[in-house]
């Protein structure tokens, strides 16, 4: 039996939920198809991804054997311990787009959760793991197996969960402008709209090829390439955009005068890849210190990816309420759950933010 550990995101960017909920665990990067080795060793000499990231896809598709123990890693503390499942690998498209990771490579695992509790207690004085970790590995070090090999023999055989439903098929722009026109919005509008994300998209892709320098692009950068031009697409005019507002990206209002009874929208943006599940608290603190009571709308994003969290009396969402990848435009998501990429855009107009 070997033992192996896998993680559910990072900080900011975690799904261990997909993970337990769905007897699933996944691994990228999977937007090259069943692992190959001809074809995954191209992507090493591309140098796309180094040889010890698919490394640890090598190890997922080939070496995982039913039966073997799988411990769920989020940082150093083990969340979960399961069981792989006699369902082999596959690479399931359903998982493309997991918070704007390709994590397709996946194995099914009987997730244990009635040993959560005693796991749990196991780290009351820290997590198993000590220093970094990659994504996937086999597990060797003694001083954590003995911790909870007690465990392994109380793993029990069940039927699997479901795998959730897989997300709708991403939109061309074409499509993309005929849905937004379908709920409502001008036609000049919805035109303007689809050039601008084909813009950004080709700017992202132009930061990521250039090697994301460390000095770009900045959250300001961002801001202003990405966020105000999309905006802008959608109606709103510069006098309602107010940049750098009390220390706010951006601060989005209905009228004016542009002072804190008519802020309507405030933004976070973050630089490209960053983690976006924390950030909703920093906006929060925005919104309270300042008494924005009239705002009801929290965007935040990376430059390729918009959550849209919803205020209803003193609370808001845990969950965003909306999602955008530029770059996977659906109106269906495996996550955020219940979310529609094309509602999603429209509640940033200037008709939806100010009622």
């Amino acid at each position: 039996m070997n033992i192996w550990q896998i993680a559910c995101g990072e900080t900011g960017r975690t799904y261990d939920d997909l993970f337990l909920n769905h007897d699933v665990m996944f691994c990228g990067p999977g937007r090259y198809g069943s692992f190959d080795e001809e074809v995954y060793q191209d992507v090493i000499d591309r140098e796309e991804f180094t040889s010890r990231k698919i490394g640890q896809v090598r190890q997922f598709a080939n070496e995982v054997q039913a039966g073997d123990v799988v411990l769920l890693r989020l940082g150093h503390h083990v969340k979960a311990v399961g069981l792989a499942a006699e369902d082999g690998y596959e690479h399931n498209t359903t998982f493309d787009d997991v918070y704007g990771w390709d994590l397709e490579h996946t194995r099914r695992v009987i997730w244990q959760h009635q040993l959560t509790d005693e796991l749990d207690q196991r780290q009351a004085d820290g997590g198993l793991f000590g220093g970094r970790m990659p994504t996937f590995t086999g597990v060797k070090d003694k001083s954590v197996i003995d911790r909870i090999q007690h465990l392994f023999d109380r793993c029990e055989q069940r039927e699997l969960t479901d795998l959730p439903q897989p997300p709708s098929e991403p939109m061309s722009m074409d499509e993309l402008e005929q849905a937004l026109f379908q709920k409502g919005l001008a036609y000049d509008t919805a035109h303007r709209v689809s050039q601008t994300i084909e813009k950004q998209c080709r700017l992202i892709d132009w930061y990521r090829s250039s090697g994301l320098a460390p000095d770009r692009p900045a959250e300001h950068e961002i801001v202003a390439h990405v966020i105000l031009p999309l905006l802008k697409a959608l109606g709103w005019s510069e006098q309602l955009l107010a940049i750098e507002w009390h220390k706010i990206d951006l601060a989005v209002f209905w009228k004016t005068p542009t002072d804190e009874r008519h802020c309507k929208l405030v933004c976070e943006a973050k630089v490209i890849g960053h983690g976006l599940q924390d950030v909703l608290a920093q906006a929060e603190r925005y919104v309270s210190t300042l008494a924005l009571d009239e705002c009801d709308k929290i965007l935040v994003t990376d430059g390729q990816l918009f959550y849209v969290y919803e205020r209803t009396g003193d609370a808001w969402t845990a969950q965003p309420v909306g999602y955008l990848n530029l770059f996977k435009i659906r109106e269906r998501h495996v996550c955020p759950i219940n979310t529609d990429a094309v509602d999603t855009i429209m509640s940033l107009t200037p008709a939806r933010v100010a009622r």
